[in-house]
C-alpha cells in the first residue's frame, strides 16, 4: 500500500477527474487523502476520502462578489503564496509517497520542485484548451505565477507549460480534442477520460418505451458563478416544436421563470452514463467533462460555450473534428440553435465522427494505466519520469 494526497481547489470540472483517480487508487488498496479548501471537505468526505486543509490558504478565501472571485481564486489558489507554507507543512505532518497536484495550483507546483517527493500534475482538460501558450488566461497568470516562483527560489517562466514540465503531467482527455497537442512537451501524458464513479440515481424515462423520438439532453454548467438560464431558455425554445424529446439537467440552476415545451423534463441531475447511451445530441456549455462524456458514447454536440476557460476552445475544436457545432454561446438565437441541431440530428457525419472519438477514448490508456503509472511512481527517484505504458 502506497499513500496518496491530491492537492486541489474548487474550481469545477478540476474535481471530477480527480476523484476519479483516487477512487480508483483506493481500489487499489492504497491510502488516498485530498487536501485543499473548507468549501470542499463535504464533497471529498462524502465519497469517503480522509481530507485535510491547506490551512494558510483555506484561510485567506473569502466569500466575494463575482466581480471579485477571479482575483479572490488567484490569490488563494492558482498562484498562491500561502502554497509555499501549505505544501512543505503538508509534507512534514505525515510521510506521503506521491503528491498530486491539480495543474492550476502553481504556488504548489513552486513548492514542489523543492520536496524530494515525486509529484505529479493532474491536468484536467487539454493542456492547449486550459491554458494555451500566448494566450489570453496565460498572460493574466504568468505575472502571479512567476511571483509566488520566484518567492519560492524557483526561476521564472515564460509560459505557463513550463510549470508543468519538471513533472509527470496526466492529462485525462485525448490528444484529438487538443488543439496543441504536437506541440506538448515530452513529459506530457494523454491518459483519456477519467470519470468519478457514482451510483445509480433510480432516474426513470417519463416516455413510453416504444417512443422514437430522438432524445435531446441539454446539459449545461452547474458551477453557481456563471448563470446558464439564457442558454437552456433559448435552447428550450428553439425545441418546442420539434419532433424530440428533452432532459435538461438543471444542476442548483433555478428555471422557474423559463417555459418548460410539452416534449420536455427538467431533472436536477442524471449521471451521464445512466443516459447518454440514449441520447442522440448533447446540448452544453462544451465543458470538458460533458465533452468527453458525450463523446465515449458517440454523441455530437452542440456547444454553446462561455467566453472563459477551456469552453470556447473546445467548441471549435468539436466542431472542426466534424463532431458537432459551436454557436456564439452568448447570443445565438433559438432559430440558429434549431437549425445546428437540425443539422446534427439529420446529417449522419456528425455521429459517425463522434463514434470515431468514441474509438480513441475507448483506446486510450486510461484510468488502470494511471494507477499503475503512479504505483511505480513510488519506486522512482524524485525528479524521474518513467515512460507511460499501455493500459494492461
Amino acid at each position: 500500500m502506497s499513500r496518496y494526497v491530491l492537492l486541489s481547489w474548487n474550481g469545477g470540472g478540476n474535481e471530477p477527474p480527480a476523484i476519479g483517480l483516487a477512487q480508483a487508487l483506493k481500489n487499489g488498496g492504497h491510502d488516498v487523502t485530498f487536501a485543499g479548501y473548507e468549501n470542499q471537505r463535504d464533497r471529498f468526505t462524502a465519497r469517503g476520502f480522509r481530507f485535510v486543509l491547506l490551512e494558510h490558504s483555506s484561510a485567506q478565501w473569502q466569500d466575494v462578489p463575482p466581480e471579485r472571485l477571479f482575483a479572490m481564486k488567484m490569490q488563494t489558489a492558482i498562484a498562491s503564496l500561502a502554497h509555499l507554507d501549505d505544501v512543505p507543512q503538508l509534507i512534514s505532518r505525515e510521510q506521503y509517497d506521491v503528491l498530486v497536484v491539480d495543474c492550476m495550483m502553481f504556488g504548489a507546483l513552486a513548492a514542489a520542485e523543492s520536496i524530494r517527493v515525486p509529484t505529479v500534475v493532474l491536468v484536467h482538460s487539454p493542456p492547449g484548451a486550459v491554458f494555451p501558450p500566448g494566450g489570453q488566461f496565460e498572460s493574466l497568470l504568468l505575472g502571479p505565477v512567476n511571483q509566488a516562483r520566484a518567492k519560492a527560489g524557483q526561476p521564472a517562466i515564460k509560459n505557463i507549460w513550463d510549470a508543468w514540465v519538471p513533472f509527470p503531467a496526466l492529462c485525462t482527455t485525448i490528444p484529438q480534442l487538443d488543439p496543441l497537442a504536437s506541440q506538448t512537451p515530452e513529459s506530457f501524458f494523454y491518459l483519456g477520460p477519467i470519470f468519478e464513479q457514482v451510483p445509480p440515481s433510480g432516474w426513470k424515462s417519463p416516455w413510453t418505451h416504444g417512443d422514437g423520438r430522438p432524445l435531446v439532453l441539454v446539459s449545461f454548467s452547474t458551477n453557481p458563478n456563471w448563470n446558464q438560464n439564457s442558454r437552456i431558455e433559448r435552447t428550450l425554445k428553439a425545441l418546442a416544436h420539434y419532433d424530440c424529446r428533452v432532459v435538461v439537467t438543471a444542476g442548483l440552476a433555478d428555471l422557474a421563470e423559463i417555459p418548460v415545451p410539452a416534449n420536455t423534463v427538467v431533472v436536477r441531475h442524471i449521471p451521464h452514463a445512466e443516459i447518454l447511451p440514449d441520447v442522440a445530441v448533447t446540448v452544453t456549455h462544451a465543458g470538458h467533462g460533458t465533452v468527453a462524456a458525450s463523446l465515449m458514447h458517440g454523441v455530437p454536440l452542440l456547444c454553446l460555450p462561455n467566453a472563459v476557460a477551456d469552453q470556447p476552445i473546445l467548441a471549435a475544436q468539436i466542431e472542426a473534428l466534424g463532431a458537432g457545432r459551436a454557436l456564439d454561446g452568448d447570443n445565438a438565437i433559438p432559430a440558429e440553435i434549431e437549425t445546428a441541431i437540425g443539422q446534427l440530428l439529420t446529417d449522419p457525419c456528425y455521429a459517425a465522427n463522434a463514434r470515431s472519438l468514441a474509438n480513441a477514448i475507448a483506446h486510450a490508456p486510461g484510468t488502470r494505466a494511471a494507477v499503475s503509472y503512479l504505483e511505480r511512481l513510488t519506486k522512482t527517484a524524485p525528479g524521474g519520469i518513467p515512460p507511460m505504458l499501455p493500459s494492461p
